[in-house]
């Protein structure tokens, strides 16, 4: 499962302890320790990148996210936790941290707390609908309407979470930032 993304693998490892073919606490403490160790290599590859002098990482542009971690550095743990559950945002927010050099005990201790929420939720949520799947068979159009109403969800949230962000962004006074 090591080349399936980490959403995809905690659903299907929640399917499958449902279905007694894998346990789910074992199950629970590997997505537990990968997802530490993926918290920590990619912090170092921001280290690493650092040292490097380096500008970019693939498509994404450091200075920016770094002058944006720069600014926020006390939200660390808040994108630490969030950022997991937003695809790829998670591995820059790591990069860009270990770029600022950001303590390694706060990087372990924000990443632990989400190692235990992440696979908890996904796992959950895979051990749950697994009994399910025949519903889903037979009400296909209500499932459709279901993924629909999630998907518009995410989106209106995701919007309010941008125009939060940059209402924070365009508040400064006098070099600080004023959260209202």
């Amino acid at each position: 499962m090591m080349f399936i993304e980490g959403d995809i693998s905690l659903l299907v490892f929640g399917v499958l302890a449902r279905g007694r073919l894998i346990g789910f606490s074992q199950a629970f403490l590997v997505a537990f320790v990968a997802t530490i160790i993926h918290d920590i290599l990619f912090w170092k590859l921001g280290g690493w990148l650092a040292k490097r002098e380096k500008k970019k990482y693939f498509y994404f542009d450091l200075d920016k996210f770094v002058g944006f971690m720069e600014r926020y550095r006390q939200f660390t743990g808040v994108f630490i936790i969030l950022s997991k559950f937003a695809w790829n945002f998670n591995r820059i927010i790591l990069i860009s941290l270990g770029y600022i050099k950001t303590p390694f005990r706060k990087i372990l201790r924000y990443s632990a707390i989400t190692a235990l929420l992440w696979p908890s939720l996904y796992m959950t949520i895979g051990y749950i609908f697994a009994d399910q799947l025949d519903i889903f068979k037979q009400r296909l159009e209500i499932v459709a309407l279901g993924i629909v109403g999630v998907l518009v969800f995410i989106m209106v949230f995701e919007r309010y979470i941008r125009k939060l962000v940059d209402k924070i962004l365009s508040t400064k006074i006098d070099g600080e930032i004023e959260i209202k």
